[in-house]
């Protein structure tokens, strides 16, 4: 909802109370994401990474990079990632590689993603990422509204989640933000 300094705070308390939980550290860390502290989020991040650089959502910290424009760390974190050659991982690369300039290894990324969609049906997140970071609105769109049709969970961090930071403009992005409730 966008109440970064509440829950911010919560999530401070939560860590007091148990500072060995990596998901409360996960947690906070994607909080810090999301309300734009993005070095404090890095830091975080690497504080789980270096307990267990396999923790589930470790590979976020490749967002907290593109968002301050390190994209080689973005890249190293995306390799590193426990999901390397999935859906997400092409996504990912997709999106890393589009929003640093790089366009024609972010359509070969895009393609690989293409291809396991002809073997397994993938979450409409993993497209509207790659391209978002491609810079395809229109194709974002359609993919998001997919991603609302199919009740993704990328539809509650809409309001919150700075990779949609391009879109806010967009009257189709203000209206499914509505649709969706936030």
């Amino acid at each position: 909802m966008g109440r970064f300094d509440e829950a911010i705070r919560e999530s401070d308390r939560a860590r007091h109370l148990d500072p060995l939980s990596l998901v409360i550290a996960t947690d906070g860390a994607v909080l810090s994401y999301y309300s734009r502290q993005y070095d404090r989020a890095i830091q975080q991040f690497h504080d789980v990474i270096e307990l267990d650089p396999r923790f589930p959502r470790v590979s976020k910290v490749a967002y907290a990079y593109v968002e301050k424009g390190m994209f080689a760390e973005a890249l190293a974190a995306t390799e590193s990632s426990a999901r390397a050659h999935g859906p997400y991982y092409w996504a990912q690369l997709a999106f890393i590689y589009g929003r640093s300039g790089r366009q024609e290894k972010a359509r070969l990324a895009l393609a690989k993603l293409d291809d396991l969609s002809r073997v397994h049906q993938l979450d409409p997140f993993a497209f509207l990422l790659a391209y978002l970071g491609i810079g395809d609105k229109k194709k974002t769109l359609d993919w998001l509204d997919k991603a609302y049709a199919q009740r993704s969970n990328v539809m509650t961090t809409l309001k919150v989640d700075p990779i949609f930071d391009s879109m806010r403009s967009d009257p189709h992005f203000r209206d499914l933000v509505h649709r969706v409730g936030l």
